[in-house]
Parts: structure tokens; C-alpha cells; sequence
């Protein structure tokens, strides 16, 4: 049981859903067997696996990293940023012009 941490238990949050699956049988004792080795419930392993893994995958769509020298090209526009184009002075100017006759 080292180092596990059941999500429901955790979070204090009441269990009400449920996800039902079909798997072979090969794979389900692969499970069984390493939430034995863990000393968990099934339930509890497949769900705790199942949230990390969710929680990774969020992680990564919602990171982006650059490079050491895209990281300098952003700073640099951030400092000094590029006087706007044509096309978004005339957006703006029609955002405001919507925004103003809403009401």
C-alpha cells in the first residue's frame, strides 16, 4: 500500500457514478494482480490508476513549454509589442461598435 491514494477516499466527494467496461481475461488478472501486490481493492487501484492517468493526459494539453530561444521571442513581445495590424484596429472598432448597440 505504499504510496496510494484512493481518489474517492481522498476527496471526501460521494461515489455516484459508474463506468462498466469489458476486458479480457488476461488483462484483468494483470490488474487484479498488481492491486493485490499494492494491497488494495480492485475498485480502488482501477480507479486511482484511472484518475492519474486523466490527470496526466489534462496536464499535458494544457501545458505548452518552448524552447529557450521561442521563450526569448515571446518576452520580447511582450515588452515590446508590434503595433497592431489593420485588420485587428477594424475587429476592435466592430467588437466595440456590437458591444455598444447590445444594450
Amino acid at each position: 500500500m505504499l504510496n496510494f491514494i484512493d481518489p474517492d477516499v481522498s476527496s471526501g466527494e460521494k461515489a455516484t457514478d459508474s463506468i462498466e467496461m469489458r476486458i479480457k481475461p488476461s488483462v484483468k488478472s494483470g490488474i487484479v494482480r498488481a492491486a493485490e501486490l499494492m494491497g488494495v481493492p480492485l475498485t480502488a487501484f482501477v480507479r486511482a490508476s484511472a484518475m492519474r492517468e486523466a490527470e496526466r493526459v489534462l496536464r499535458d494539453h494544457q501545458t505548452t513549454v518552448l524552447s529557450a530561444r521561442d521563450q526569448r521571442a515571446l518576452l520580447a513581445a511582450l515588452d515590446n509589442p508590434p503595433p497592431p495590424t489593420k485588420a485587428a484596429l477594424e475587429a476592435a472598432a466592430q467588437y466595440r461598435a456590437r458591444i455598444a448597440n447590445a444594450g
